[in-house]
């Protein structure tokens, strides 16, 4: 059994389709709300997915994504699949095939990880953006994304990049399974939302500067130049 595991807050335009996609590549999906206030939650109850209500603010996602992976372990998950809500996860056949077609030892699958980007190439008024957003960078990104074998104890670590074994030093793993599709900035205005709620979730924990430094950079810019500061930055690095 393969069960995939989200935490997502305010991704109406994209959650349709990241978790529709998921479904029909795993067993199961669990979803954490994180208190959202668009039509997200709406769009969840509309899937066979099962949801549970994440209240708290703080951005802890290492801890609440391995609360998850082990919620997943219970429900009988022999491969847990840690995912973001812009993200489309691709593999040769299904994602449960490719995982449990893995040799035993195996203990992690890890992914490559290619960043979408908005152009002035994609087509106008279509509202699905892993259609629309067809470009994307050509190099991957530096940091991969993981699999990680339903273990109790296991941790996933921040971002989904990594995760730890108890007792294991250098989990064995493979690399080849496969790749991340990331849509992380699809318009102004979901941006301009992202990075609202991206600044309040960090601001609410005792995490430190370094984590999601991005996040609190673009939302003090936010709170000094208003929407048009976060605009330029979308038009100059993300589109």
């Amino acid at each position: 059994t393969v069960i995939a595991v989200t935490m997502v807050r305010d991704e109406d335009d994209i959650i349709a389709q990241s978790v529709g996609w998921m479904l029909r590549q795993v067993d199961h999906v669990i979803v954490a709300d994180n208190g959202s206030t668009d039509n997200t939650r709406r769009i969840l109850d509309g899937l066979e997915v099962t949801v549970v209500d994440d209240p708290e603010v703080g951005y802890f996602q290492s801890r609440k994504m391995s609360a998850l992976a082990e919620m997943a372990r219970v429900a009988g998950a022999d491969w847990v699949v840690p995912f973001d809500a812009d993200e489309i996860h691709v593999c040769t056949g299904s994602i449960a095939d490719g995982l449990m077609g893995l040799p035993d030892n195996i203990l992690v699958s890890e992914a490559a990880l290619f960043d979408h980007v908005v152009t002035g190439l994609d087509p106008v008024g279509d509202e699905n953006p892993v259609r629309r957003m067809s470009y994307r960078r050509a190099a991957q990104a530096p940091l991969r994304k993981v699999a990680v074998r339903a273990v109790e104890g296991v941790v996933i670590h921040q971002g989904n990049h990594s995760a730890e074994f108890p007792g294991v030093k250098h989990p064995a793993s493979v690399t080849d399974l496969m790749q991340v599709r990331h849509f992380p900035y699809r318009s102004v205005e979901q941006f301009v939302k992202k990075v609202r709620n991206g600044a309040a979730a960090y601001a609410a924990t005792d995490l430190p500067p370094e984590a999601g430094a991005h996040w609190r950079q673009y939302g003090q810019i936010l709170e000094d130049r208003g929407e048009a500061g976060i605009e330029e930055i979308f038009r100059t690095w993300f589109y």
